[in-house]
């Protein structure tokens, strides 16, 4: 039954991933050439561009990781292999949450109107704000790393022998464990914060708006509102996307204590589920990329009536 359930869940995680290639590939694919074309590209744009890059990254670093751990044990369990997976896996995670947070706040800071000199200073500085996340990200990634460096091969070592079944000191290893996965989960979670406080921020906005013009007798929508309304749409799809990863991560931690391949495997179900699927949802909501992607349907219904 567990054989049945892990091929089950193999060819989901094989589907998903071809998906997630497919739709983050269109998105850098249309921004790219229109970048190359036009010789600029809009902010928004440019960050979608690397947001797609980095999920991409996501996809084909987890993918490496669960192949060579389920072909090539001896090599996976190296501590070379675990630090360079370590190190092309965070830096990949933290440039798309990135990315996702910068989308957040940029959404509040072009659309949200608050008669607050704080703000009115801050929406002034977006770029500078835009580049200050980026930089912070990097900072920490580099001190991430000179940690792993100082302290984690030690982590590393001891797990790698916990995975073998190897005698070993359980609890010293979880507690290193957990301070490892602590400092790796820092900033997440203060991203993650940022998103939420920009999506209520801009609901309050959106609440304000819609009760002046209450107040002003107008009861149909106008270009602010719908504005609104398609960031928040984005926004709290970039949220549900945080709360995937993190309960994901949670749930592949929980499956490598217990050593249960098919836990491991429904748990990157899990992960490729929304890098797979959201790509698609941007298009759609995006109007540059729904007609591109419109326009190569049309490109190949016509060349397979063509065939047939």
């Amino acid at each position: 039954m567990s054989s049945l359930l892990e091929i089950f869940f193999v060819i989901i995680s094989v589907v998903e991933f071809i998906m997630g290639t497919l739709g983050n590939g269109f998105i850098v694919l249309i921004n790219s050439t229109a970048w190359f074309k036009n010789q600029k590209i809009s902010v928004i744009d440019f960050i979608l561009t690397w947001l797609a890059i980095s999920r991409m990254c996501v996809l084909w670093t987890t993918i490496a990781g669960a192949s060579l751990r389920k072909f090539y044990k001896t090599l996976s369990y190296s501590k070379n292999f675990k630090f360079c997976f370590d190190i092309i896996w965070t830096g990949s995670t933290y440039l798309c949450i990135a990315c996702t947070t910068c989308i957040s706040v940029f959404y509040l800071l072009r659309i949200a109107n608050f008669s607050n000199s704080i703000f009115f200073w801050i929406k002034q500085r977006i770029h500078a704000v835009l580049l200050a996340i980026v930089l912070g990200t990097i900072m920490y990634f580099i001190l991430f790393l000179i940690f792993m460096k100082m302290i984690a091969n030690n982590f590393i070592y001891k797990w790698t022998k916990l995975e073998q079944n190897t005698t070993f000191p359980v609890l010293d290893t979880l507690s290193g464990f957990l301070v490892y996965h602590s400092l790796y989960n820092g900033i997440l979670i203060f991203f993650f914060i940022v998103s939420l406080t920009s999506f209520l921020l801009l609901i309050f906005s959106l609440w304000s708006h819609l009760r002046r013009m209450k107040l002003q007798g107008i009861h149909t929508k106008d270009i602010s509102t719908e504005a609104h309304i398609r960031a928040m749409k984005t926004m709290m799809s970039f949220l549900l996307f945080i709360i995937y990863y993190i309960s994901n991560i949670m749930l592949i931690v929980a499956s490598s204590i217990l050593n249960n391949v098919v836990a491991q495997i429904f748990s990157y179900n899990l992960i490729f589920l929304y890098l797979s699927v959201h790509p698609f949802l941007l298009v759609l909501w995006n109007s540059k990329l729904k007609w591109a992607f419109q326009h190569v349907l049309r490109k190949l219904v016509c060349h397979s009536g063509g065939y047939s």
